[in-house]
């Protein structure tokens, strides 16, 4: 399994972690609510995992910005 991490706002590939053998507990997606990984966490059919996070970008841009929490994505 792989861990691919990507900005939920520009779509920035931040990473990607190879978890063979690892649980997602391990991991520490066991902390989030079922929500959360609802949200934030997509299993492709290779069984991958894409987990939507924010790029430190966006992420200054949303506390300059408050407002911009509110929208569902705001970079177009």
């Amino acid at each position: 399994m792989a861990l691919y991490y990507h900005c939920r706002q520009c779509g920035t590939e931040m990473g990607i972690i190879s978890a063979s053998g690892k649980s997602y507990r391990d991991l520490g997606f066991g902390l989030l609510s079922q929500q959360d990984q609802e949200e934030m966490m997509n299993v492709d059919q290779a069984g991958h995992v894409h987990v939507d996070i924010l790029c430190e970008s966006c992420d200054e841009a949303t506390a300059l910005n408050p407002d911009l929490h509110e929208q569902t994505v705001w970079i177009h």
